[in-house]
């Protein structure tokens, strides 16, 4: 049951990291960028409907397969399924999260498919709220007193694993794409490469300092990531996350180095992939971490190391830095939107 759980989960994670990556990547990556001789605006922009609409539909199914998942786990054997699933969805917090987070998907795809380009800022905001539920139905929603922190930094850590992750991975949908329907053009991948890099960086940033700051909360020692098997889990993901940043800093040498040569863009092409499947088993690890209760959860009763708590200082001191910081980012679009 242990392994089912968590390949529903991660295929939950996925979905909506890549989608919401999608989302965003319309305004960090191609938010700039006009329809010229060298760069195809229309069929980028066409892509980016077709992919985010798909991407909503797997998201649909996977949150159904969470709502089934959480269903048997409620269940009272003694109670009618249908009772149960009542009682689940109105009478719980995860279920009020649930309905929300299935009913502003369902929307950001309707919009989509209704309003097509002229859609994406309300599908963008949406997407993001709907990325809010994994902090409400989690860990984060179960600390004792600083539960609005907690589910700040889970949130801007799911926004910053897709705006990274998710937009990369549709770079190379849409380069997949492109060259198979136009085999004889150049690739697309050196006219958005530079922005994504630059982006990457902001967003590896929010996620490590958002990464940093929930340990310290749902750790109490740092001996913890050795001693309990919420810690033991949560190594693996640092270890593996910190893979997938070292190729992605391969990626920027490359980037460095210059895309103009085939041997480059197919090196980038190449390590760009195994960045994409380390990421994946990143999502797989997150989805069985979720499973284990963190030994950490602070209550007035508990006492938290001396390192621990230097941590969580440095932790909250850049958590509002980078909020204040995507604050900014986010009215430099909306400036740049209207200037349009």
């Amino acid at each position: 049951m242990l392994i089912l759980n968590t390949l529903i989960g991660w295929l939950y994670l996925s979905s909506l990291v890549f989608v919401l990556g999608v989302s965003l990547s319309r305004w960090t990556l191609f938010a700039g960028t006009g329809e010229d001789d060298d760069f195809p605006r229309s069929f980028v922009d066409a892509m980016l409907i077709r992919t985010a609409i798909k991407g909503g539909f797997f998201l649909t199914v996977a949150m159904l397969m969470l709502f089934f998942r959480q269903l048997i786990a409620f269940r009272d054997p003694f109670v009618p399924w249908g009772e149960d699933a009542w009682l689940l969805l109105r009478h719980t917090l995860w279920g009020s999260s649930w309905i929300i987070a299935l009913a502003g998907c369902g929307l950001a795809v309707a919009t989509l498919y209704v309003k097509r380009s002229a859609g994406w800022g309300l599908v963008t905001g949406l997407l993001m709220a709907v990325a809010a539920f994994p902090a409400f139905s989690g860990h984060a929603n179960a600390v004792e007193g600083i539960s609005w922190l907690s589910l700040s930094a889970d949130i801007l850590h799911v926004w910053a694993a897709a705006g990274w992750l998710g937009s990369l991975m549709f770079l190379l949908v849409l380069e997949r794409s492109w060259r198979r329907q136009v085999s004889f053009t150049k690739s697309l991948l050196p006219e958005v490469m530079s922005n994504f890099s630059k982006s990457s960086m902001v967003w590896v940033g929010i996620l490590i300092i958002s990464g940093v700051l929930s340990s310290s909360i749902h750790l109490s020692t740092t001996s913890d990531l050795l001693t309990t098997g919420y810690g033991r889990v949560l190594l693996l993901k640092i270890v593996l996350a910190v893979t997938v940043m070292g190729l992605g800093a391969l990626n920027w040498t490359t980037l460095k180095s210059g895309l103009q040569h085939t041997v480059s863009l197919e090196r980038l092409k190449r390590v760009s992939s195994k960045e994409i499947w380390f990421a994946q088993s990143v999502l797989l690890v997150t989805a069985l971490l979720i499973q284990w209760a963190p030994p950490g959860h602070q209550t007035v009763e508990h006492v938290m190391s001396i390192e621990m708590l230097l941590i969580r200082m440095i932790g909250i001191g850049m958590f509002f830095y980078v909020t204040f910081f995507v604050l900014i980012l986010l009215f430099a679009i909306y400036l740049l939107k209207d200037g349009k």
